[in-house]
C-alpha cells in the first residue's frame, strides 16, 4: 500500500484502501465513458462523412442536371429564335407575292381594257368599211346598172377576203338601212 502511512491504524488504510478503489473505479468510468462517447463522435463523424459525402454527389446530380436543362434551354431558344426568322421570312415572302400579284392582276386588267377598247374599234371600223361597202354597192348598182353591182354583191365580198357581217336590209323609201343609221358613239 502506501509508503507515507507507517503508524497507521488499520481502519485507516481501509479508507486509504477504499478510497483509492473509489478513485480507480471512478477513472474507469470517466475512461469508459470517455470511450463510450469517443465512440459514438466516430460513429456521428462517420454519419456526417456519409451525408456530406451524399449532399456533394446530389449537389453534383443537380449542376448536371441544370447544366443539361440549360443546354436543352439553349437549344429552345435557338430553336424558337429560328422559327421567329423563319416566320418574318415567310411574311415578308408573302408581301412581295401579293404585291407582284396585284400589279399582275392591274397589268392583266389593263390589257383586258386595251384588247376590249381594240376589239370594239375593230368592230366600229368594220361597220364603218361595211356601211361604205353597201353604200358604193347601193351607187355603183343605180349608177350602172346590175352587172357591177353583183361583182360587190356581200357573197362576192365574202369570197374576196373582207367580212361581211351584215346584209343590207332596205329601210323606207328603198334606201339601205346603214347609209340612214347615225354611227355609234364609243365610250
Amino acid at each position: 500500500m502506501s509508503t507515507f502511512i507507517k503508524n497507521s491504524s488499520p481502519s485507516l488504510a481501509k479508507r486509504i484502501e477504499k478510497e483509492i478503489t473509489n478513485e480507480a473505479v471512478e477513472e474507469d468510468k470517466k475512461v469508459q465513458h470517455a470511450l463510450k462517447e469517443l465512440h459514438n463522435l466516430e460513429k456521428a463523424d462517420k454519419k456526417g462523412t456519409k451525408r456530406t459525402d451524399k449532399a456533394e454527389k446530389a449537389l453534383d446530380k443537380a449542376e448536371h442536371k441544370e447544366d443539361t436543362t440549360q443546354r436543352a434551354l439553349n437549344k429552345a431558344a435557338k430553336k424558337h429564335q429560328d422559327a421567329v426568322t423563319m416566320i418574318s421570312r415567310r411574311e415578308k415572302e408573302l408581301e412581295a407575292l401579293r404585291v407582284k400579284e396585284e400589279k399582275t392582276h392591274a397589268a392583266l386588267n389593263n390589257v383586258k381594257v386595251q384588247v376590249e377598247e381594240s376589239i370594239r374599234e375593230k368592230d366600229a371600223r368594220e361597220k364603218e368599211r361595211m356601211r361604205r361597202l353597201e353604200a358604193a354597192s347601193v351607187t355603183s348598182s343605180y349608177v350602172e346598172g346590175g352587172a357591177e353591182a353583183a361583182n360587190h354583191s356581200p357573197e362576192n365580198i365574202r369570197s374576196e377576203g373582207l367580212p361581211a357581217t351584215t346584209k343590207p336590209t332596205n329601210g323606207p323609201q328603198g334606201i339601205p338601212e346603214a347609209l340612214t343609221a347615225q354611227p355609234r358613239q364609243l365610250a
